[in-house]
């Protein structure tokens, strides 16, 4: 199936082509993270269809929208 994501801040240069990735029936937001070679660590908030999902083992449906954005840094 395939997912739609959106990739924010430093984040964005592992953006996929067309802005989709294919994943397997029953994915979850982990299995998208590692589709695109993404640390979990490297993730501040997962929004998924403009909701904030804090649980990363949520299963996916076909055409959700993932929007990752990592840490905030500064000072």
């Amino acid at each position: 199936m395939q997912v739609r994501v959106k990739l924010m801040g430093a984040l964005k240069a592992k953006s996929p082509a067309g802005g989709t990735v294919e994943v397997p029936e029953d994915a979850t937001i982990d299995a998208v993270l590692e589709a695109l070679s993404i640390d979990s660590n490297s993730v501040h908030i997962v929004i998924v269809n403009n909701k904030p999902q804090g649980d990363r083992s949520r299963t996916l449906s076909a055409d959700d929208e993932l929007t990752i954005l990592p840490p905030v840094g500064g000072g």
